[in-house]
């Protein structure tokens, strides 16, 4: 798996994050475990504490009191009575149902070990160590008649004890009960837990290291589908739509995809016509030129009927070559709208003076119908002018005899339509009337109707072109400026 790729960088964020989490866990874990059983320990402690305080305070006087005297130091005459006063507070160490090994040790006033296993006998559970460890740490105490808990460690064990004293609750000579235990079963069982919560936490790890790694897959599979299918675009392999499964997320990243590799084909495919009929264009006047040029130089026909051809070729050539270049600055980024507003019905009526002489060549009456209010649009006059009187003209060239203007609002648009009674539209020719180089019958370089719908759209209008009962239509919507003028 390589580093820097999406499948590497999700699987081992994914694998930090499990990492942390499982420590997290096992922190959090531990000391909620171990506060529970501190203060568990406590309680059974001070339980256990509480049973073998009542029961020596209760049998304490008949197996401690001596009936001549104060209460006994020497215990070898009662080594019967001592042994059973031992195994009655060994049994009440026992009531309480607990994982402490609890057992205790008897002081008396003077803080010595009240001894109730006589010499020799081996029922003392404890070493002499542990017992010297213990007193230790009781006379270390600040708090011994508080019934303080305290914890020391011997021979790397853990010990917890608690003193309550006594002396004021007997007369007998007992001072002090002090109850202990080891924790190392504890230490155990909780070094149990902490095991079988790690397995776990290692196997729930491994199961979700698993999916995140299906996961990083599964993602890093659809960008590498994306990247491939990009990778065709840039070879101009535009036919295949990306049709496979994507999260939401991608939904749109993929349908831009589509959209743009389709628009791609369009351009494509327009720019190989383009350049095909450019071609074409290009290369008809350039054979008659240079047919009557060679005409002229082998004298097989007349000059002066030649050099007028001629000329007239050079000048559709210069024309080609014009708007050629003016549809390539508009397509331009960096070309410049002199924005204004103006009169639209003034306008109209300008566009109609400028090209009523090609009407009157074609026997063409043009109709205007004027609005009844003054309109103003904002538009660069120029270019507008020119895209309105190449729709003027196209109509005029298939007119039979007349072409009608006329304009109203709709909204807030203009609506400037402009047809002719002509034959109209073939039905094939309507989707590519608007495409470069496309002409009609009696068209000229197919440039007009290209450079028409180029500046409407760039003045945020809108154009269409249709076929009515009496001939072909074009319809301009331009958006109407904030400055109304009402007649």
């Amino acid at each position: 798996m390589k580093k820097n790729t999406i499948k590497w960088k999700i699987f081992k964020y994914n694998i930090t994050a499990i990492v942390m989490l499982t420590m997290l866990t096992t922190i959090v874990f531990n000391i909620a475990v171990r506060t529970y059983i501190k203060n568990d320990i406590k309680d059974e402690l001070n339980k256990i504490a509480v049973n073998t305080e009542n029961e020596a305070l209760r049998h304490g006087p008949d197996f401690l009191t001596d009936s001549k005297k104060a209460p006994p130091v020497d215990l070898r005459k009662r080594d019967d009575n001592f042994l059973k006063f031992h195994f009655m507070l060994d049994e009440s160490l026992k009531k309480s149902l607990s994982v402490l090994n609890a057992d205790y040790v008897l002081l008396d006033k003077d803080k010595k070990i009240i001894k109730t296993i006589p010499e020799g006998k081996n029922y003392n559970r404890i070493s002499n160590e542990l017992i010297n460890q213990l007193l230790y740490e009781v006379n270390r105490s600040k708090d011994l008649d508080k019934g303080k808990f305290s914890g020391f460690y011997f021979s790397g064990i853990q010990y917890v004890s608690v003193v309550r004293p006594v002396s004021d609750k007997n007369s007998f000579g007992l001072g002090w009960i002090v109850i202990y235990s080891s924790l190392q079963k504890i230490n155990q069982i909780q070094l149990e837990i902490n095991l079988i919560l790690f397995v776990i936490l290692l196997i729930s790890a491994f199961i979700t290291a698993i999916f995140s790694s299906i996961t990083a897959k599964k993602v890093s599979e659809s960008f590498s589908y994306l990247n491939k299918r990009l990778r065709e675009i840039s070879e101009r392999n535009f036919g295949n739509k990306i049709d496979v499964e994507v999260y939401d997320e991608l939904r749109d990243f993929v349908n831009n995809i589509n959209n743009m590799s389709e628009k791609l084909e369009t351009y494509d495919r327009a720019q190989k016509t383009f350049l095909q009929n450019a071609s074409h264009e290009f290369r008809t006047p350039l054979t008659s030129i240079q047919s009557y040029a060679e005409g002229i130089k082998y004298d097989v026909i007349d000059p002066i009927n030649a050099a007028d051809i001629i000329i007239d070729e050079s000048k559709r050539l210069t024309r080609l070559v014009e708007d050629l270049l003016y549809l390539s600055r508009l397509d331009s980024i960096e070309e410049n709208y002199n924005m204004n507003e103006l009169d639209f019905n003034a306008f109209i009526e300008s566009c109609v003076k400028r090209i009523n002489i090609i009407a009157i060549k074609y026997s063409v009456k043009i109709s205007v119908k004027k609005l009844k209010n003054n309109i103003y649009v904002l538009a660069d006059e120029e270019k507008l002018s020119r895209a309105v009187n190449n729709l003027i003209s196209n109509s005029i060239r298939y007119a039979k005899t007349t072409v009608s203007i006329s304009s109203e609002i709709v909204a807030d648009r203009v609506i400037l339509k402009i047809s002719d009674n002509g034959s109209g539209f073939k039905e094939d020719e309507l989707p590519y009337i608007f495409d470069r180089f496309y002409k009609g019958k009696n068209g000229k370089f197919g440039l007009g109707l290209s450079i028409s719908k180029n500046v409407i759209e760039k003045l945020n209008g809108r154009i269409y072109a249709y076929n009515t009962e009496d001939g072909a239509e074009f319809t301009v919507e331009l958006p109407i400026s904030n400055k109304i003028n009402f007649a």
